[in-house]
């Protein structure tokens, strides 16, 4: 029997044969106009976010700051964050993503704007900046736990993964672009222009998200591109009837096992990053800013590509092993990192960066596809709650470990605790055999 394609006239490729090729696949979810739109206005924002992340510091330190003071302004803007994505998902499940999306972002428009103002009109002092830090966390943290759940509503099925896949990869090439722009602003020009510019990118966030065509859906149903109001009768009726959040956090073993797996990891990786590894940079290796900012290179590189690969990978069978699976390879690269030199550590990272990007978006889109989509933002801020709440711990501890122990051995601890909790997941058959 002939294939499908061979029946077609000379020079007409068969929809089915193009909707599954890779590069069909990845493009799939850009035909949905409320994918494009979110996709090019979180990308803006994610290049804004780099602005800021460089213009904050340097606004700070040119201005007589000093460490502690930016240190002091970063906590008033973290600990707000970490307190307000559980009430982020809450309010994402009643308001509906798309809407608190919009809160958030218009806010910390006006937030941004008005740290611009006091920025051009003369020097901000320390209690300025950090009135202004702790709202725009909170709405950080308001708007997270929405950005992961937002997806299921705008995206069949079948394009999820994809559309995971290149979401990833925006925000690691939009961070990779907005870092090098923001180090060319702020030094040609000031830290207020950078400043304005990330306000901008919020207000142009904003925008994309109010140009969205809302959607009626009831917690059954696949999300579609018409319709005139979220909070439609169908969405209420099914509530009543669904299962309840604390019903099913006690009965999920996948929610339970990932909530674990992501405690694990993210207290190993987060203060092995950004305090061990640049001791080891500094100290050991005798690599210099310029070696570690080398490894952030390749980790960021390799994480842009990580999201290609995983967006391609939609018809691969149980996600959950494989994804496992990669971030044992991940596990294995970290304890790696501190015998080789400079070049050696970059392609470990580099390998740690591809791993940790494709296990996200095959965790998250399974994760996506279980979870009740009345309970998706709460189960989504639980466990960003989850990643956020074990860093200060992380760094705090890694820094007392490594001037007790050094740091060439911490990274086969943290690679080893990683690769526990890994091997832990695998022994839960709802995980494996998604």
């Amino acid at each position: 029997m002939l294939p499908d394609s061979a029946l077609k006239p000379p020079g007409e490729i068969a929809p089915a044969a193009a909707e599954q090729s890779t590069l069909g696949g990845m493009l799939r979810p850009f035909r949905v106009r409320n994918f494009s739109l979110l996709f090019g206005g979180q990308t803006i924002s994610t290049i804004g976010d780099a602005l800021y992340a460089v213009a904050l510091p340097w606004l700070i330190l040119n201005n007589g700051g000093n460490a502690q003071e930016l240190g002091i302004v970063l906590t008033a803007y973290g600990i707000p964050r970490v307190g307000c994505v559980l009430l982020g998902g809450w309010l994402s499940d009643h308001l509906r993503p798309r809407r608190l999306m919009l809160i958030a972002d218009g806010a910390r428009a006006v937030l941004v704007g008005l740290l611009t103002a006091l920025t051009l009109w003369g020097h901000p002092g320390l209690w300025a900046l950090c009135a202004i830090a702790v709202p725009l966390g909170a709405f950080e943290g308001f708007f997270l736990p929405a950005q992961s759940a937002i997806l299921p509503d705008i995206l069949n099925n079948d394009d999820l993964q994809a559309g995971n896949g290149v979401s990833f990869a925006s925000t690691q090439g939009a961070t990779l672009v907005g870092s090098a722009v923001a180090g060319i602003v702020v030094a040609t020009l000031t830290s207020g222009t950078a400043l304005a510019l990330d306000a901008l990118t919020f207000v142009v966030s904003a925008l994309s998200l109010a140009m969205m065509r809302v959607a009626k859906l009831s917690i059954h149903d696949q999300p579609e591109e018409a319709g005139n109001d979220e909070s439609s009768s169908t969405v209420e009726a099914g509530r009543e009837t669904a299962i309840s959040f604390g019903r099913f956090l006690r009965t999920s073993r996948l929610i339970q096992a990932s909530i674990l797996v992501c405690i694990a990891a993210n207290f190993c990786f987060g203060g092995l990053m950004e305090v061990v590894l640049p001791a080891l940079v500094h100290g050991q290796m005798n690599g210099g800013a310029s070696g570690y900012g080398l490894m952030l290179a390749a980790f960021g590189g390799g994480a842009l590509g990580g999201g290609l690969v995983a967006g391609a990978l939609g018809k691969v069978k149980r996600k959950g092993l494989v994804a496992l699976l990669v971030a044992l390879v991940m596990a294995i690269v970290i304890a790696l990192i501190p015998y080789g030199g400079v070049a050696a550590a970059a392609i470990c990272m580099l390998i740690a960066g591809l791993s940790n990007s494709i296990t996200n978006v095959l965790l998250l889109t399974v994760i996506q596809l279980v979870i009740p989509r009345h309970l998706m933002g709460r189960i989504m801020g639980l466990l960003l709650f989850a990643s956020f709440g074990t860093y200060p711990i992380s760094v705090a501890l890694s820094g007392v470990l490594t001037n007790h122990f050094g740091p060439v051995i911490l990274f086969p601890v943290s690679g080893l605790m990683l690769g526990l909790a890994i091997l832990f997941g695998m022994t839960q058959k709802e995980l494996r055999e998604l």
